[in-house]
């Protein structure tokens, strides 16, 4: 699930949710609720996930 990828992705890489959010452009609130299942990114959002942390489509959404 893309909440939990997300999560153990940001982890992984060793950044909080404000600095992901930062290296995103969008609020650390934003993260928490792609984190919290409360929403989800556009495609184009997606894209800039996958590029900030070197993860695969698949890594994001299986």
């Amino acid at each position: 699930m893309f909440s939990n990828n997300l999560k153990q992705l940001r982890i992984l890489k060793n950044l909080t949710q404000l600095e992901l959010a930062k290296l995103l452009n969008v609020s650390y609130k934003t993260i928490s609720h792609w984190e919290a299942g409360y929403s989800e990114p556009s495609l184009s959002m997606l894209k800039k996930i996958k590029e900030v942390l070197s993860a695969s489509y698949e890594e994001l959404l299986d």
